[in-house]
């Protein structure tokens, strides 16, 4: 399953990385295990958040399941391609 990631900030600076796959949120969720650096925001109707809650952790999260970092322009375009099933 390939998992797509988009980094963000939240609204107190923190770092925060989206992530999405064409196998659906569920599927995202079941498959990324964080550890105790990262904060997992989930729930229906939302893509699957990960916070970073120590300095590292999410790129730490990035190499150990292969997500693939977008820009925002790429991110909406695959967004846009894989459609609807993202959501599932």
């Amino acid at each position: 399953m390939k998992l797509y990631g988009l980094r963000g900030v939240t609204h107190g600076a923190g770092r925060v990385l989206t992530v999405m796959s064409a196998a659906g949120t569920v599927a995202v969720l079941d498959s990324i295990t964080a550890d105790d650096d990262v904060m997992t925001h989930a729930g229906a109707g939302r893509l699957t958040q990960y916070q970073e809650k120590r300095a590292g952790a999410l790129d730490r999260l990035i190499r150990k399941h292969d997500i693939v970092v977008l820009s925002k322009e790429d991110w909406d375009r695959k967004k846009t391609e894989l459609g609807d099933a993202i959501w599932r």
